[in-house]
């Protein structure tokens, strides 16, 4: 590769990177990805993130017994994640046929967790 050829393979790749953000704007004022456009997404209980926490969308699905104890004086039956520190309930919608929000938790990655779910991070609502 000569020096002027070098200069102008150089040249290219700069002008193209410097469309990418034109590209990227004008891709959600065409709607976005089709994630977005599917609505919001509950978080798989199969994801290695979620499996860590044991994460459940039913808590009366969850299998360890050793884990269903009472957390600051609240029975497991009522431990879900709608009634846990961590669920955003102003931001409450439905999801997969499912009550459903936001997780603080890291686990969730930016999903939703469902109502009636929970984790072992579940934390008793102030």
């Amino acid at each position: 590769m000569n020096r002027r050829s070098f200069f102008q393979s150089v040249g290219t790749l700069i002008g193209a990177i410097a469309l990418l953000p034109v590209v990227g704007r004008a891709e959600g004022r065409r709607g976005g990805s089709t994630a977005a456009a599917a609505g919001p997404q509950l978080v798989d209980p199969k994801d290695r993130q979620a499996l860590s926490v044991n994460y459940v969308e039913l808590n009366t699905t969850l299998k360890d017994k050793a884990l269903q104890n009472p957390r600051s004086g609240v029975q497991f039956k009522d431990q879900k994640c709608k009634a846990c520190a961590f669920y955003q309930h102003d931001k409450e919608t439905s999801a997969a046929g499912k009550k459903a929000a936001p997780c603080q938790m890291p686990f969730a990655g930016g999903k939703m967790v469902s109502a009636e779910g929970w984790c072992s991070s579940w934390a008793k609502k102030a």
